[in-house]
């Protein structure tokens, strides 16, 4: 699933049986239209099966890159990986053939680096050398950069501080340089028996919260590690472990920063130690707060996924294709933040006036409802979420000063921190109850 730049959700997988492939059909949905509303279901016309492919907006227009995926032989998937890259067009909600990538990948992840091309590492078939996509959508592979150590199956990246790639495979972490030919800094090993089951979450500038996983089938991890990569070498501490043992989980990071952890169990996919709560990570105390529980039965486990939404709540679905539900579903999970001390629907902030779009170091003038009520101005990027994996939420804090109900926000200012692509900007009152986001586009500015 990934948010588009209007604000609606494009979603892939299945067929509408269920069943493992993503050759036929994919996904609109306006979260306007509500929980019932209309779905714009259209069959995928490109020849590419998408099932665990990996996918990305583009900035600079919005457009979704979906690189790689599986391979169908008019009967079933092979699992095998795909060269090919498709584009979906939020304009006209066409997805259409782009060029091909030097290697098959699937399970990639895909980053958008602050000159805004797209990193484009692992995936099974092109573990030995990462490629990048450039803004006019060619493909170039980094023949300096030797990943080939690295476990191919969705490496967690992200932009460090520094502007190189900050990532990890299952426990080994690396610095990888995008310039020129590449280059990989091998960085050791994280502590604890983490594996491509657990789930992350960049929660603030060069800050990373990773939680659960586990190495083997019966053996989760009920803990919680940060990873502070603003330094020249990462730093890894433990914070308070989350209330249970989760594997295929998902963070999302919510409007006001804190971490929302759905779905898992203590068992890969299995229905052991199902979480059907809402598990909150707070970065101020480093605690958790086991927040709602679901109404259903349903265990939101491989394939499963969530998405900050522009108002605000997250979107949680899926799950299955292979699995012990086919959850051909989702579910609204509505944060604390949006209800008062009794229990209703909180009193919102409004933004009444912003930018079309954002830049670095171009500070902007925000128009509220209510200034003096205004305690926070958070952007938070627009989720692309596959595998417990979200390849694009990072959050930032904007600074700001008031005059009435106008707001001065200081920008961020560099795009390595808030890397070119989309945000959702909110402002949040004094009792922690955010606006209903608005999405701007961050643009890319010379480094």
């Amino acid at each position: 699933m990934a948010l588009t730049r209007d604000g609606r959700v494009m979603s892939f997988g299945t067929n509408n049986t269920g069943k493992q492939t993503g050759y036929f059909i994919y996904d609109v949905w306006d979260p306007n239209d509500g929980v019932l509303g209309y779905h714009l279901t259209l069959p995928n016309g490109t020849s590419t099966d998408l099932f665990c492919s990996a996918q990305i907006l583009l900035p600079g227009g919005g457009s979704m890159l979906i690189a790689g995926g599986d391979n169908w032989d008019g009967s079933k998937t092979l699992n095998t990986g795909s060269k090919r890259s498709n584009i979906f067009r939020s304009d006209s909600n066409d997805l259409v053939p782009g060029r091909s990538m030097y290697r098959a990948r699937w399970y990639a992840t895909l980053t958008t680096l602050p000159n805004g091309e797209t990193f484009i590492q692992g995936g099974d078939y092109g573990t030995d050398h990462p490629e990048i996509r450039n803004r006019q959508g060619s493909f170039r592979l980094l023949n300096g950069a030797d990943t080939s150590p690295y476990y191919y199956y969705y490496p967690r990246n992200w932009v460090a501080p520094d502007g190189f790639i900050f990532g990890f495979s299952e426990s080994r972490m690396y610095k990888i340089d995008p310039r020129g030919a590449g280059k990989v800094i091998d960085l050791g090993v994280l502590p604890g028996s983490f594996s491509v089951t657990s789930t992350e979450a960049m929660y603030a500038p060069g800050k990373i919260l990773r939680v659960g996983g586990g190495k083997y089938q019966t053996v989760s991890e009920k803990r919680a590690v940060i990873i502070d990569i603003n330094g020249e070498k990462p730093e890894v501490s433990f914070t308070q472990s989350p209330p249970q043992a989760l594997q295929w989980s998902t963070a999302t990071v919510l409007a006001d920063g804190q971490v929302v952890v759905t779905g898992g169990s203590s068992v890969r996919n299995e229905l052991q130690g199902v979480n059907t709560n809402a598990l909150i990570w707070d970065p101020g105390t480093g605690g958790w707060t086991t927040g709602a529980a679901s109404n259903s039965s349903l265990a939101r486990l491989y394939h499963s996924g969530a998405l900050l939404l522009p108002d605000a709540s997250v979107l949680v679905g899926g799950g299955g294709a292979p699995g012990p539900q086919r959850n051909l579903n989702a579910e609204i999970y509505y944060p604390p933040y949006l209800f008062d001390l009794a229990g209703n629907k909180a009193v919102r902030p409004k933004i009444e006036k912003a930018p079309l779009s954002l830049s670095v170091g171009r500070n902007f003038i925000l128009g509220v409802n209510n200034g003096a009520n205004i305690s926070r101005v958070t952007l938070v990027k627009t989720g692309s979420v596959t595998h417990s994996t979200n390849m694009e939420q990072r959050f930032l804090d904007l600074p700001f000063k008031r005059s009435s109900n106008t707001l001065q926000v200081t920008a961020p200012t560099s795009n390595r921190i808030a890397t070119p692509g989309y945000y959702l900007l909110f402002v949040i009152d004094r009792d922690g109850v955010p606006s209903v986001g608005k999405v701007l586009a961050m643009h890319v500015t010379a480094q």
